[in-house]
């Protein structure tokens, strides 16, 4: 009986997981679909609790005996596979934290002052933190916002160099709307459920829904900020055509940190791509 409810669980929460999901497409303010999309990556940790929560059953002498040999398998086995993800969700989370931190106190360097201060105006004019804004040495685009404590926008080097300043103002204030929405602290938390629940396809659906959303939310913020939207457009394109040009070594487990999905060009790597396609 345990184990059918352990299963029940994972089904219930598959379900209502599609239902939200479907219900995502009628109109919605962003915050509503937001908290949303986070519930349904969350809904997973009530399927763990019944299964970790139903193991006292199994642990028992006298319960062991009265279980059929194939019920005490699945009974312990699922919950205790599912607690084992999860952690290693968890410890992918606080691996990724590490990396950021190597990558923008150990091998980045801070902006020149113009870029600073073009920064600090936009920040001032979307009302948000001031950002540092450091440059990693590559040749390959990305920009990425991250820091939970004291946020900081990371470009390469090649953003500076293949970019015009419009541009380059337009891709700024974009990073600033992640900044500015605390996005970077949502997306890892959502990129730890996402790992620890991965046997959840719901968790993969709204992992995704969620990065557009994000993606698509600060590229409004960043044209109402600049006045711009052709030069967001133009950056965008040059970023893709980059991207094309040199792909970079990136996983899909790290793919959500780039303003440009570092893996386009097939159909399954699509699926973890993070920026809708440029044409939308």
């Amino acid at each position: 009986m345990h184990t059918l409810w352990g299963v029940s669980s994972l089904l219930l929460v598959a379900l209502t997981g599609y239902a939200v999901l479907r219900r995502l497409d009628q109109p919605k303010g962003p915050q509503q679909r937001r908290d949303l999309l986070v519930g349904v990556l969350a809904a997973p940790i009530v399927s763990l609790g019944v299964g970790l929560g139903g193991l006292h059953h199994f642990l028992g002498r006298t319960c062991f005996l009265r279980t059929p040999p194939w019920d005490y398998a699945l009974g312990m086995g699922l919950p205790l596979t599912m607690g084992l993800v999860a952690l290693g969700g968890l410890f992918l989370g606080v691996a990724r934290l590490g990396v950021m931190w190597t990558v923008t106190v150990r091998r980045s360097r801070p902006a020149g002052a113009w870029l600073q201060a073009l920064t600090d105006r936009l920040a001032a004019r979307m009302r948000t933190l001031r950002p540092r804004i450091l440059l990693y040495r590559s040749n390959r685009p990305f920009a990425i916002a991250c820091g939970i404590r004291r946020p900081a926008v990371l470009l390469s080097t090649w953003m500076v160099d293949h970019l015009d300043r419009s541009e380059l103002e337009s891709v700024l204030a974009h990073e600033l709307g992640h900044v500015a929405r605390r996005d970077y602290l949502m997306t890892w938390l959502a990129t730890v459920l996402r790992d620890g629940f991965l046997y959840m396809p719901t968790s993969w659906l709204a992992y995704r829904r969620l990065q557009q959303d994000n993606e698509l939310a600060c590229d409004d913020l960043a044209v109402k900020v600049t006045k711009k939207p052709l030069a967001l457009a133009s950056a965008l394109k040059k970023l893709e055509y980059g991207v094309q040009a040199r792909p970079m070594d990136a996983n899909p487990a790290t793919a959500h940190m780039f303003i440009v999905n570092p893996l386009r060009g097939s159909a399954i790597m699509n699926l973890f791509s993070t920026h809708p396609p440029i044409p939308e």
